[in-house]
C-alpha cells in the first residue's frame, strides 16, 4: 500500500484530501484491530504533518492513531508514552477546531477506549458525544450511527456514577430500536441500574500521570521479574552440560584418590614386609661377627706357639 502510494505521489501529487481519505479507511481498519493498517497510518500521518503543519485534521487523526498503537503495545511504559502523546493531539486539535464533527468523534471514541480508573477521561466523551448528538442533520453524512454514540453515552455516564443520565439514554433507545437482541442488551444494562441512586458517588482516583506511573512500575516490576525467570531458566538450560561435565570431573577425581589409596596400601604392606627381613639381616650379621673372633683367636694362637711345637703338630698332630 506505501509503494503504490509512492509511486502515484511521484507520478501526480494528491491533495490533502485524498492522501486523508487514504488515512481515515486504514484507520477504520486500525480501529477493528488491524495492526498493520495503523503502522501504515502512522506512517502516512507523519509525512502528512511534515507537508501540512498545524492541521486539526490531520493531527486527530494522529492522536487517534497512537491511542491505537497504545492499545497494541505490551509494555505498560510504552503504552503511557504513546497514549499520552494521542491525547495532546487530540485536545490540541479540537482547541483550534472546536465545531469540527469529525474532530470531535475521533477524540470521543479515542477517550472512550480508554479506562477511567487510569485516565478519567469519561467527561471528555461526554462532552464530544453530546456535542455530536446535538447535529443529527451531518451524523448521517459523516457515516455516524446515532444509537450507537447514544448507547455509549450511557455507558459513559454510569462510569462516572450518573446512573440517571445513563438510565435515561437507554430507555431512549429502547423505545426506538427495533432490533429485539439490542432491547434486550438495554433491559439488562437498566435492570443493573435499578435501586441504585440517580447520581453514585464513586471514589475519586488521584492524578491519572501518578496512577499510571505506579501501575507501570508494578507492571515493569513483573515483567523484569519474569525475564529474569527466563533468564535463569536459559542459564539453567545453559549450565545444565556444564553440570554433567563437573560430575565427570568429580567421578574422575574419586577414582583417582581410589587408585591412590591403593598404591599406599600396597607401599604400605611392602614397607611392612621390608621391616620384617631386616631383623633377620641383622642376625646374619651378628653370626658372621661372632666368627669373626674365633678365627682371630686361632690365628693368635697359631702365631704364638713355639715353632717345634708347631712342627711336632705337623708331624704328629694333636694330642
Amino acid at each position: 500500500m506505501e509503494e503504490k502510494f509512492k509511486r502515484k505521489e511521484r507520478e501526480s501529487p494528491l491533495t490533502f484530501e485524498e492522501r486523508l481519505s487514504t488515512i481515515t479507511s486504514l484507520y477504520k481498519e486500525g480501529v477493528e484491530g488491524n495492526q498493520a493498517a495503523v503502522q501504515e497510518a502512522n506512517q502516512l500521518l507523519e509525512q502528512l504533518r511534515l507537508d501540512y503543519p498545524d492541521h486539526p485534521l490531520a493531527e486527530a487523526y494522529h492522536g487517534g492513531i497512537m491511542i491505537l498503537i497504545a492499545r497494541d503495545k505490551t509494555n505498560p511504559l510504552e503504552r503511557l508514552r504513546w497514549a499520552k502523546n494521542g491525547l495532546k493531539l487530540l485536545d490540541k486539535a479540537v482547541a483550534a477546531a472546536p465545531h469540527d464533527i469529525i474532530i470531535r468523534s475521533v477524540r470521543g471514541r479515542s477517550a472512550y477506549r480508554l479506562p477511567e480508573k487510569y485516565f478519567q477521561r469519561t467527561r471528555t466523551v461526554i462532552e464530544d458525544y453530546t456535542f455530536l448528538l446535538n447535529q443529527e442533520d451531518q451524523l448521517e453524512v459523516i457515516g455516524i450511527d446515532k444509537s450507537r454514540l447514544t448507547y455509549e453515552l450511557g455507558e459513559a455516564y454510569r462510569r462516572i456514577g450518573r446512573n440517571g443520565d445513563a438510565a435515561n439514554c437507554w430507555t431512549k433507545l429502547e423505545q426506538e430500536t427495533q432490533d429485539p437482541e439490542f432491547r434486550q442488551l438495554l433491559r439488562q444494562k437498566l435492570h443493573s441500574l435499578e435501586g441504585k441512586p440517580a447520581i453514585e458517588h464513586i471514589q475519586a482516583n488521584d492524578s491519572p500521570e501518578s496512577i499510571l506511573m505506579e501501575r507501570a512500575a508494578r507492571a515493569v516490576g513483573s515483567a523484569l521479574l519474569r525475564w529474569v525467570e527466563k533468564k535463569t531458566n536459559k542459564e539453567a538450560l545453559r549450565k545444565e552440560p556444564k553440570k554433567k561435565k563437573e560430575l565427570r570431573k568429580e567421578a574422575l577425581r574419586k577414582d583417582t584418590k581410589r587408585k591412590e589409596m591403593k598404591k599406599d596400601s600396597v607401599r604400605k604392606k611392602t614397607r611392612r614386609i621390608e621391616k620384617k627381613k631386616k631383623p633377620v639381616r641383622k642376625y646374619t650379621k651378628r653370626i658372621e661377627k661372632k666368627k669373626e673372633p674365633v678365627r682371630k683367636y686361632t690365628k693368635r694362637r697359631k702365631a704364638s706357639l713355639p715353632k717345634r711345637r708347631i712342627r711336632n703338630i705337623r708331624r704328629f698332630g694333636r694330642r
